[in-house]
């Protein structure tokens, strides 16, 4: 099979980093003796990659610790954080790069996330290897990557040795992990107290290098989380984005398909009935949460937008956005660079996605109901 037959996350270099390469020596071996080092031969190569790197986030963590440990300790946000929140393929990573483009805001960069353990010490380094490391564009979908662009935080957190049901994506044929942490509402107070320290931690991380300016986040499983972000982060802005669930869940079937394959240890197995329902109790769980846990936020720091009205006209959602959580002056801090940005992007095409008759259902019985409020509705 040539490689332009092939599926497209099988296209994906072997020798690219995976999200595991920034775990520590500890917390990698833990996760290789809790699935029984259940690795594929085709994966042999990326778990030596990761187990020597995993040494070196050790010891580079141990120095980073050492020399900004307390400093970050001390470190005071200049204002809290907002968050971005949204299912997966709702248009997070679009909406997170559009805000990140106002210079008054900092954000936490693929680099950071990947590797939270080092990258005070090694940072500059590794951006300087940037193109030689990281693919063009992302394997699930037409979206440019660089070690410089917006990340979602959730990779920092289970690679600085926290749970998280991202871990799932390492043996994709297991059981499911840590799915408690899709929206923390079954934790016990001290879990989810070390998850908000482990969160605190980083974000402070990335706002000492960035010590004027609030951090601007986002994470898909923050939609069923917004209560505890909150606590962490008193006064904290949401931003919510949802999308048609016809585009939304078929895209999310891709995304899923492509990331455990390419980031497992062992090759997925599941079929795809299994998978659809998956993420139906994964929609279901975070959109419950959401909608139980905005009653207990201010109206004045939540906005809903739709994917919809973002695409056709950007700056006027963005205004819309500025203007609600009072994030400043839209003509000022914003309207130039994105007006650039929406240029350089005008090209960019939208994947197409098939509609099987047993997703379609699926969508029907367990999506829509909690997306009518948001403006969408059945096809039949």
């Amino acid at each position: 099979m040539s490689k332009e037959e092939k599926p497209f996350y099988k296209q994906y270099p072997i020798t690219a980093p995976r999200f595991w390469h920034g775990l520590r020596c500890g917390d990698y071996i833990k996760l290789l003796a809790k699935n029984k080092f259940a690795v594929h031969p085709s994966r042999w190569y990326v778990a030596f990659t990761i187990s020597y790197f995993s040494v070196l986030n050790s010891i580079i963590g141990g120095i980073q610790s050492l020399i900004y440990g307390k400093k970050v300790a001390r470190h005071e946000l200049p204002a809290p954080p907002i968050f971005i929140v949204g299912h997966w393929r709702s248009g997070t990573t679009f909406l997170h790069d559009l805000i990140s483009l106002d210079d008054n805001f900092t954000y936490p960069n693929t680099l950071q996330c990947f590797l939270p353990n080092q990258f005070l010490v090694t940072g500059k380094l590794f951006l300087k290897l940037d193109k030689l490391l990281i693919p063009e564009k992302r394997p699930q979908d037409n979206v440019t990557t660089s070690f410089r662009k917006p990340q979602e935080d959730e990779f920092a957190i289970f690679n600085m040795g926290h749970r998280s049901p991202y871990l799932r994506m390492a043996f994709p044929n297991g059981e499911l992990v840590d799915n408690d942490y899709l929206t923390l509402e079954n934790l016990s107070e001290d879990e989810i107290r070390k998850w908000q320290d482990v969160l605190i931690k980083f974000v402070k991380m990335v706002s000492y290098q960035q010590p004027s300016k609030p951090v601007v986040l986002k994470s898909p499983p923050h939609i069923g989380r917004i209560k505890f972000l909150a606590e962490a982060f008193p006064g904290a802005k949401f931003i919510h984005i949802s999308r048609d669930p016809y585009s939304l869940i078929p895209s999310t079937v891709r995304l899923w398909q492509s990331l455990d394959y390419i980031q497992g240890f062992n090759r997925p197995r599941y079929d795809k009935s299994w998978l659809y329902n998956y993420i139906g109790d994964t929609f279901e769980a975070l959109y419950h949460a959401f909608e139980r846990q905005r009653q207990e936020i201010d109206t004045t720091d939540l906005i809903d937008v739709r994917y919809e009205d973002l695409v056709s006209d950007t700056p006027t959602v963005i205004r819309s956005i500025y203007e609600r959580l009072d994030l400043g002056d839209f003509d000022t801090s914003i309207a130039e660079p994105l007006a650039k940005y929406l240029e350089s992007q005008k090209d960019y095409k939208v994947n197409k996605h098939e509609l099987p008759a047993e997703l379609e259902e699926m969508i029907e019985k367990r999506c829509l109901p909690h997306l009518e409020k948001y403006g969408y509705q059945s096809r039949r």
